[in-house]
């Protein structure tokens, strides 16, 4: 259960994590205690072992450079930020810190270490750490340019071993939750690094965490083993969690072998595809699941929804290629991508169409692009319209070609997806037949995860097929904003709108959420408007294939994007 900046994930229909567009910026001042969810919880026993499944080795093990799901998948196991969330009320919850404070001009946020806070070595978590942290993500040759846009015009100082004071030059709605979520890592491991970015620490961490990582075995499996010294399992919020003494992440690209492996009993938890859910779970082997925990089957399905939004795929467009500069170009083949047809075929009619970076269904995002009159839908005389405004024309031959700086150009690109994405795989195909016929060449180039994240970042791709998670309160800075352009920040495709900009800021310095909210429907329309990505699919529920072994006081909290996996025990 995870609460994150935003991340970029291989689109496969698995929910990893997502943004949660629609509660506003939480309300309190100053941390006053209350309880918790989890403090209400009976205390299960701590034992037992559980196999999950990954698709992809972690690009690093370190919060500071991690901006893929893949990466930020193993950080729950390792390190604690310096306030948790309560997943059902969304109050703040102690975590390595033990309170905070905010000024009444909301330019000073004050966090009171725990002082019983450990490192997994047994040396104390100080504010040292924090500064150390904070000053290596500021750093330009950091590779955290993504995590960089959440910090600007903050400082720290060090007022003593256990409190820390982030200063805002500018105060922000999402300041106190960014500041409240930040994770750091121990000074002592990376001080006298020459080079943190290739520091073979990130792939050897040290972590203040309920678990230690035991093994890495690239390409196998990554291996936890509950830290029976974690200085945190005493606290009234964590009595009733990370009770499982192993974690196995199988690293597992193939979807299908992930599933049998369900299957044999060799993997506890799955998440389930929308052709899995419909051919298999109820389908060839519906005989095989229960539908709620139950003890009469080895196997059981989970199939939910709650108020946490869920990931969007798209397919983004680099506006650096001459190609997709033009707004109508691109308009143009979101026109031409027949999404009734993948929803039925690829996602089993088990997603919503995309019309939103925000969640679609949520108060930051504009609901009237959702009506039949401005949803892009297949449409072949639009999309024609289109691109004959942009200049594209057929001169005789099967491809489209347009004169570009005196050049006359065929409309032939490259679509990456990554090669153990079968859904993407299969939205690609069906892409590249319908343009084809319409005079437009799509190939496709499909890669290995790590190898498709360094095209990302180096700007190396003519179009790419990705899906995005969120926080659980958006900033489109990270994303939509044109500062956000350097190689490696999350606006990899480009996208540059002065109007947008001056929104995002407007928005970001606005602290009444509904106003908020009207600025950034105003936000979703224009970039809905210019269509930098092709909006697909939002999934409707969470689909998971979950062993009945596993015991769970709750499966699926409010604010969460999967099961409560970390309230997992065994009996």
């Amino acid at each position: 259960m995870r609460f994150c900046l935003s991340r970029y994930f291989m689109f496969s229909c698995s929910v990893l994590t997502l943004s949660c567009a629609f509660v506003s910026a939480h309300a309190d001042e100053t941390y006053q205690k209350q309880p918790s969810f989890y403090e209400k919880l009976p205390v299960p026993p701590k034992k037992g072992e559980i196999h999950y499944r990954t698709p992809s080795d972690p690009k690093v093990m370190n919060p500071v450079l991690s901006d893929d799901a893949y990466s930020g998948a193993v950080e729950e196991y390792l390190w604690m930020p310096l306030m948790s969330l309560d997943p059902d009320t969304l109050h703040f919850i102690p975590a390595l810190a033990e309170s905070y404070t905010v000024s009444d001009d909301k330019k000073s946020y004050t966090f009171h270490l725990n002082p019983k806070a450990l490192w997994q070595d047994g040396t104390p978590v100080t504010a040292e750490d924090i500064r150390f942290t904070y000053d290596l993500i500021l750093n330009p040759k950091t590779h955290s340019a993504a995590l960089r846009s959440y910090y600007a015009g903050i400082s720290v100082t060090v007022k003593d071993s256990h409190t820390v004071v982030f200063h805002v030059k500018e105060p922000q709605f999402d300041n106190l939750f960014t500041l409240a979520t930040f994770k750091p890592i121990q000074a002592k491991q990376f001080k006298n690094s020459r080079d943190f970015n290739e520091d073979k620490g990130i792939m050897a961490p040290v972590g203040n965490g309920p678990y230690v990582l035991e093994k890495f075995e690239r390409g196998q499996k990554i291996s936890f083993v509950r830290n029976k010294n974690w200085w945190g399992k005493d606290l009234a919020t964590e009595k009733a969690r990370y009770n499982i003494d192993r974690v196995e992440l199988e690293i597992i690209s193939d979807t299908n072998l992930a599933y049998e492996r369900l299957i044999k009993g060799s993997i506890d938890d799955l998440d389930i595809t929308p052709e899995q859910w419909v051919s298999k779970v109820n389908g060839v082997d519906k005989n095989k699941f229960s539908n709620t925990h139950t003890q009469s089957k080895s196997l059981w399905a989970l199939k939910e929804s709650n108020k946490y939004p869920k990931p969007y795929s798209f397919i983004g467009w680099n506006s650096k290629n001459p190609i997709f500069q033009d707004k109508d170009t691109r308009k143009a083949l979101s026109y031409l991508v027949d999404y009734k047809k993948i929803n039925e075929k690829v996602m089993f009619n088990l997603s919503e169409q995309s019309t939103s970076p925000f969640g679609s269904f949520t108060k930051n995002s504009n609901q009237d692009l959702r009506s039949p009159t401005q949803i892009i839908s297949y449409n072949t005389k639009k999309a024609a319209e289109l691109l004959k405004a942009s200049g594209w024309k057929n001169e005789g031959g099967s491809t489209l070609v347009k004169n570009i700086n005196g050049k006359q150009v065929p409309f032939q690109f490259t679509l990456d997806i990554v090669n153990i994405s079968p859904t993407a795989t299969k939205i690609a195909q069906i892409l590249k037949e319908d343009l084809k016929v319409f005079g437009i060449q799509m190939n496709i180039r499909s890669l290995e995860w790590n190898s498709f994240l360094g095209k990302l970042e180096q700007r190396d791709f003519d179009a790419v097929m990705l899906g995005w998670t969120a926080t659980l309160f958006p900033n489109a800075r990270q994303i939509w904003h044109s500062q956000s352009q350097a190689l490696g920040g999350s606006n990899f495709v480009s996208y540059s709108n002065p109007t947008v900009d001056t929104l995002i800021d407007n928005a970001n310095q606005e602290f009444n959420s509904e106003k908020r909210n009207n600025i950034m429907q105003k936000i979703n329309t224009l970039i809905y408007e210019d269509q930098p990505y092709t909006f697909l699919f939002e999934p409707k529920f969470v689909l998971e294939g979950l062993n009945t072994r596993i015991q769970s006081p709750k499966w699926l909290t409010e604010y969460a994007g999967g099961t409560a996996s970390e309230l997992f025990y065994f009996n």
